[in-house]
C-alpha cells in the first residue's frame, strides 16, 4: 500500500516534470519578437558601462517591461546584487536602450536581462558573463579584421542641399548613432531638387531606396520623419537578415 507520502512524492515529481515540459516548449519562442542585448563599453578608472537594449523585430508597437541584474563577484568572494526595472514601449523596428549602469571591471560579473509582456510573462532574455581582467569586452570598436580586410560600421554620407536637408540628416543621424545597431552598409542621405523650389530627401542603403519625403522647414516635421526613416532602416536590414538567414539554412 502506497503511503500518502509517497503519493505527495510521486505528484510533485509529475507537476515539476510537466512544468519543466511546458518551460522548454515554450522557450524556444523566446526573443522571436523583441531581442535583448547587452552591450559592455569600457569607462575610465577601471569601471566599465552595461547597457541593457532592446529591438522591436515585428511591425508591432509592444508596451513592455524590464529588469536588469548586475551579480558581482570580488576577489574575496563577495557577492552584490544590482537590479534596474522599469516599462518602455518600442515602435516597430526600434531599437532602445533601457538601462544602463557602472561597475568595477576587475570583478567577475553575470548579467541577466529579462524582457516581459503586459501579462508578465517572460518573452526575451539575454545573459552574459564576464570574469575581471581576462575577458574584458571592446564593444565600441569602429572596425574589425576579417580576411586581412577591414568592415566600417556606423558610415552615414549626406548629399543634402538646404538647411532642411541638414536638419534631417542630423536628427536621422543621432537615432542612428545611439541605437548601437549599426551596420556595416553605407547609408546615403541624398536631397534631390524637386518641383519648383521643393526639394525630396531620400534614404539609402548602399543602393537601394528605403524611404523617401519631400521636405518642409519644420523641425517637429523634420524629427518625426527622420524617426519613420529610422524604423524604415531597421525594418530593411532586419529583412535582410532574415533573408540570409533563411538563404544559409536553404
Amino acid at each position: 500500500m502506497i503511503s500518502f507520502r509517497h503519493k505527495t512524492i510521486r505528484y510533485l515529481k509529475t507537476l515539476i516534470l510537466s512544468l519543466l515540459f511546458v518551460h522548454t516548449g515554450t522557450a524556444q519562442n523566446f526573443n522571436t519578437e523583441v531581442e535583448p542585448s547587452i552591450n559592455i563599453n569600457e569607462n575610465v578608472q577601471d569601471l566599465i558601462e552595461i547597457v541593457g537594449t532592446a529591438k522591436n523585430l515585428t511591425n508591432t508597437n509592444y508596451t513592455l517591461k524590464y529588469k536588469l541584474s548586475v551579480i558581482q563577484n570580488d576577489i574575496n568572494k563577495n557577492s552584490s546584487k544590482n537590479s534596474q526595472s522599469g516599462f518602455f514601449t518600442l515602435k516597430p523596428y526600434e531599437t532602445k536602450n533601457l538601462s544602463n549602469t557602472i561597475v568595477n571591471q576587475n570583478s567577475s560579473l553575470i548579467v541577466l536581462l529579462i524582457i516581459y509582456d503586459e501579462n508578465d510573462e517572460i518573452i526575451s532574455t539575454s545573459r552574459k558573463e564576464l570574469n575581471g581582467d581576462k575577458n574584458k569586452e571592446k564593444i565600441k570598436v569602429s572596425y574589425k579584421k576579417m580576411n586581412e580586410g577591414i568592415i566600417l560600421k556606423g558610415l552615414v554620407t549626406e548629399n543634402t542641399k538646404t538647411k532642411s536637408g541638414k536638419d534631417f540628416y542630423d536628427y536621422f543621424y543621432q537615432n542612428y548613432s545611439l541605437s548601437g545597431n549599426q551596420t556595416s552598409k553605407i547609408i546615403i542621405i541624398d536631397e534631390i531638387i524637386s518641383y519648383g523650389r521643393t526639394t525630396r530627401l531620400v534614404v539609402k542603403v548602399n543602393d537601394e531606396i528605403i524611404y523617401q519625403f519631400f521636405a518642409k522647414p519644420k523641425l517637429e516635421y523634420l524629427k518625426e520623419q527622420a524617426e519613420i526613416a529610422f524604423r524604415e532602416l531597421n525594418r530593411y536590414l532586419q529583412y535582410l537578415e532574415n533573408r540570409n538567414e533563411y538563404t544559409t539554412q536553404y
